[in-house]
């Protein structure tokens, strides 16, 4: 199978000279202008967002109006309506617009391809009204790797004035090739605080991981700083934008999900495996945690299941979504539907594992703790994880043929916990019998 890899990378440029900067600022004056006005015409006649049709629409109307500017600016602007649009038109349906209509104010020069755009490596030069404007590039170590690694540049450009200087989002591609061993399965469930594997190898579940992000903990910490900082202060102020600058949130979720996805890639790579992951539903996920909002919860969910998905396709390897209905509510033995008690057990580890410890609490013979939360559901005499059933399911969905146990109880599933950001195994969680054995949430 031939898999497209892509890769954006942003670059800085040296400053711009005076000529230069107006041109820009002009292509940027009349590219708001335009969008602006094309998102007005698309939700007034209710035009479909596909290029086809803008292009019919709009592209004689604009040439003529602006015969001066290259044509791949105007087909660049009704590019960005059209996703505004369409992006504007689905967050409607699910109620969380409060304008009738969206506005372009941030405004990025997008030339759809090279046809109006050259590179040359050390800079990029862009067609224009007055002519051909060229954009001296500063070098990153990202930069340098995919342009020296077999990777080629896409069609698209994007670039934004910031002061006298510009900012250019360059996308790299290149072809792979993905290799997949038929009865191989890596099945995903992303919960907030974890998120749980059945690794599968020739129609066998081979076992189960869990990787400890603790995404949701980290949700709910940064929302209780942030009110904390702004608690009688307006956010305009600057030392109140400074401070919540510095708590650098997505940054540090972001670098849990990647080390997480790094993880997962390394297995399925090693196993040929295909990598079957939850689509994501609008709906919250059920019986979600219930010591804050559910708002709050479900924007963690969202938020890291897009994400990991995102960067999941964005790897050399294969990857499938499934519905993940009632995958967290059946049986995966017989078909029954399990009792939802919301009993949580939490456990506190004291882990004695060199790998987990360095400098000096590696000298020291150190103990790392870790506390991990369990959700059970009632089958019979057995509780079952509930984070482990979903992948179960999930698996069984795809391919009926692949979900063979080790034996027919499920007594023998165990769970290996992991560190996403070491990779090495923390603990093993076993199936608890007695549900006097949980402390109910």
């Amino acid at each position: 199978m031939l898999k497209t890899l892509k890769r954006t990378v942003r670059l800085e440029s040296d400053s711009l000279n005076k000529w230069k900067y107006h041109v820009l600022r002009e292509i940027e004056g009349y590219q708001r202008n335009m969008v602006n006005e094309m998102i007005n015409v698309i939700l007034s006649e209710g035009l479909p967002t596909t290029r086809k049709k803008l292009h019919e629409r709009f592209y004689n109307h604009y040439k003529e109006k602006y015969p001066f500017l290259p044509s791949r600016v105007i087909e660049g602007s009704y590019i960005i309506a059209g996703r505004i649009v369409k992006s504007f038109r689905e967050r409607r349906k699910k109620g969380l617009t409060r304008k009738e209509k969206p506005e372009y104010k941030r405004v990025v020069i997008t030339i759809p391809n090279t046809v109006n755009w050259k590179f040359n490596r050390v800079s990029v030069s862009v067609l224009t009204h007055k002519g051909w404007v060229e954009i001296p590039l500063k070098f990153t170590k990202q930069f340098i790797h995919y342009l020296y690694e077999g990777w080629r540049v896409s069609q698209e450009l994007k670039l934004r004035l910031v002061g006298r200087k510009v900012l250019v989002w360059l996308t790299f591609e290149k072809d792979v090739e993905v290799e997949t061993k038929e009865g191989n399965y890596v099945s995903i469930d992303v919960n907030e605080n974890n998120v749980t594997l059945a690794v599968f190898e020739d129609f066998k579940l081979k076992e189960l991981r869990r990787y400890e992000t603790r995404l949701g903990r980290i949700v709910v910490n940064y929302s209780i700083r942030r009110e904390e900082i702004t608690k009688g202060r307006s956010t305009k102020d600057e030392l109140i934008k400074k401070k919540l600058r510095k708590l650098r949130e997505r940054e540090r979720k972001l670098d849990v999900l990647r080390k997480t996805v790094k993880r997962i890639v390394e297995l399925a790579r090693d196993l040929k495996a295909k990598v079957i992951v939850g689509k994501f539903s609008s709906k919250a996920k059920e019986g979600m945690e219930g010591d804050k909002s559910s708002k709050l919860r479900h924007r963690i969910h969202q938020w890291s299941v897009v994400k990991f998905v995102e960067l999941l396709r964005a790897q050399q390897i294969e990857v499938e979504e499934g519905s993940e209905a009632y995958t967290s509510s059946i049986n995966p033995f017989n078909g029954e539907k399990l009792k939802k008690r919301r009993q949580i057990e939490e456990k506190v580890i004291k882990v004695f594992n060199p790998y987990l410890m360095t400098g000096t609490a590696h000298e020291g013979g150190g103990i790392k703790v870790f506390k991990v939360n369990a959700r059970y559901l009632e089958s019979g005499e057995v509780l079952l994880k509930r984070d482990s059933i979903a992948p179960l399911n999930l698996v069984k969905k795809v391919d009926g043929r692949v979900l063979v146990f080790p034996s027919t109880s499920p007594n023998d599933l165990r769970v290996t916990v992991y560190d996403p950001l070491r990779g090495v195994p923390v603990v093993e969680l076993e199936v608890i019998k007695s549900k006097e054995k949980l402390h109910h949430g």
